[in-house]
């Protein structure tokens, strides 16, 4: 038996895997798709996300496998563009890239991966006790242990099976993109493109190599039924107002989709099981806010995991704490992810906003800071800031 078992090997599952294994517990990792999977969504790694990785001991590596970002270019529909900068390192990084360098560092930890499927979670005496799992060549096989960790992204598998998910509420939308070539001039810089509750983002990842994104409505997304790429061809053209285009760009590997973009639980704990990253919760990816959230969820959850290994007695504390925590840091970003939303769907407030961002650096520093988890993301200083940009 394991002392924790981890489901999934995303940043959130190989960090709290690396700091359990590094406290000396008996960790392994339960990865569907094995090392070095595809993925679109979570290639923008801020500055507070760097700063995290750094006092884990793994800003080298991760530096090694990204590329820098100095700011982000904001263009919204009736409005002048606002140019952003970031005021730490933040990466932009492959996640075949990154998920592969944070599995062997928690491996190097001594924490072991186990590809499979998991299929149900396991209980004993109400309390998840581990899980069920197919392996690759769709033997079943029982793995029992103390603690489970559910970091299996949006749509976790195991918060579904330990009956902590619940209905969202709100627009679906969904992403599209994939990696191209042949941009030259983004300069560092992530753009950003926004207007009728769609947007663009494009996230330059080193050379002419670029992550090129469209999330919008599902029935937007069916018009393109017939011809996708001409459809993400056509929405890039119309988000950026002619400024962007696919025409000279070349897709290096396949096109991606994923979706719908959300994902929501009654709670990030139950008795033996804790959720970290996005299966304990989705924010919707414009804000970049994706990576940081599931780094400190992960060291938090893998805090509580050790806290209850020294004190079983204590272990309803320590999960309690974690879910308080978890909430707290998640609501205020999602509120702050609705304000920004409302500033780009409104055209008026758009407006508003990008002329005062204009005039007034300071306020846009201090919104990338907040989003960026360089500053704390509630209390009474980032209200002022958001209503002096519209007011």
């Amino acid at each position: 038996m394991a002392d924790v078992l981890v489901v999934g090997g995303g940043p959130a599952g190989a960090i709290a895997a690396l700091v359990l294994a590094r406290c000396g517990l008996d960790v392994t990792i339960v990865e569907r798709a094995g090392i070095g999977r595809r993925k679109v969504c979570g290639e923008y790694l801020s500055a507070g996300a760097v700063d995290r990785l750094d006092r884990l001991g793994l800003g080298d590596v991760v530096r090694a496998a990204g590329s820098p970002l100095r700011g982000v270019r904001l263009q919204t529909a009736a409005a002048p563009p606002v140019e952003l900068p970031f005021s730490g390192t933040a990466l932009a990084c492959t996640r075949e890239q990154l998920d592969a360098a944070l599995l062997r560092a928690a491996c190097a930890a001594g924490a072991q991966v186990v590809q499979a499927r998991v299929d149900d979670v396991m209980r004993k005496d109400d309390r998840v006790a581990g899980v069920r799992v197919r392996e690759r060549d769709g033997a079943p096989r029982t793995m029992p242990a103390r603690w489970t960790i559910g970091a299996d992204g949006a749509g976790s598998a195991v918060a579904l099976r330990a009956g902590l998910t619940r209905a969202v509420r709100g627009r679906m939308r969904f992403a599209i993109g994939g990696h191209y070539g042949g941009f030259t001039d983004l300069d560092e810089r992530v753009e950003m493109y926004a207007g009728a509750g769609a947007y663009l983002a494009l996230n330059p990842l080193g050379g002419s190599a670029v992550n090129a994104l469209v999330v919008a409505p599902k029935r937007r997304l069916a018009s393109w039924a017939d011809d996708v790429e001409a459809g993400m061809a056509n929405a890039v053209a119309h988000l950026s107002g002619g400024r962007r285009t696919l025409d000279p760009a070349q897709r290096v590997g396949p096109r991606v989709a994923v979706g719908p973009l959300a994902h929501a639980v009654r709670s990030p704990v139950a008795p033996g099981l804790l959720l970290a990253g996005d299966a304990a919760g989705f924010l919707d990816p414009f804000t970049g806010q994706g990576l940081y959230l599931a780094i400190v969820s992960a060291e938090n959850a893998a805090a509580a995991v050790a806290s209850a290994a020294r004190d079983r007695a204590g272990e309803t504390r320590a999960f309690a704490r974690y879910a308080r925590d978890r909430g707290r840091d998640a609501t205020a970003r999602e509120r702050l992810a609705h304000v920004v939303h409302l500033l780009i769907d409104a055209p008026p407030l758009a407006r508003r906003a990008a002329l005062r961002l204009q005039r007034m650096p300071a306020l846009g520093a201090a919104l990338t800071d907040v989003l960026a988890g360089l500053r704390p993301p509630s209390g009474v200083p980032l209200l002022t800031t958001l209503g002096r940009l519209v007011l």
